[in-house]
């Protein structure tokens, strides 16, 4: 259930990056690139926590971390390549 919070998460920051970013006049590719290396250190930042406090695995969140930057960062791509084209 917490992997699911936190990809929704994801989602949300990326979309509120995107609408924000576009009223204050950023292009796209300078929004694209600020979300993945935020979500990269929120989600390093969340497998650290997993790791020392929730007593996981090293490899549990490894796998379980590059799922939660996965789908946030392919629906970046997604969008990127859907909104290319107008």
């Amino acid at each position: 259930m917490h992997t699911t919070i936190i990809i929704a998460f994801g989602l949300i920051l990326l979309a509120l990056m995107l609408f924000i970013g576009q009223q204050l006049g950023f292009t796209p590719e300078v929004m694209t690139y600020s979300f993945i290396v935020l979500w990269l250190a929120l989600t390093t930042i969340n497998g650290a926590i997993g790791v020392k406090i929730a007593e996981r695995s090293l490899r549990e969140e490894v796998m379980t971390g590059c799922m939660v930057f996965a789908v946030p960062v392919a629906t970046l791509v997604l969008y990127m390549t859907l909104t290319a084209n107008t």
